[in-house]
């Protein structure tokens, strides 16, 4: 619940274990704008809507582990 590793991402990430090292995600706050988690790294597997607010478990947003491959802002 908002607690160890923090990262901050302001644009695409293709996979978050090679920018940050890890890839389990427990809490999450949107602060702007709309953005996909990605299971899988390369915007692939299972999909998951974030909009802005406060996830602080990753069932709150539909996933089924904690796992999140890649993210990508959704552009309108």
């Amino acid at each position: 619940e908002f607690g160890g590793q923090k990262m901050e991402l302001t644009d695409d990430c293709p996979s978050l274990y090679e920018r940050f090292h890890f890839n389990d995600v427990n809490s999450c706050n949107v602060m702007d704008g709309h953005w996909i988690f990605y299971e899988h790294p390369h915007y692939r597997g299972r999909q998951y809507l974030m909009r802005p607010g406060e996830y602080r478990r990753f069932h709150e947003w539909g996933g089924v582990s904690p796992r999140v491959g890649s993210i990508k802002r959704i552009t309108m």
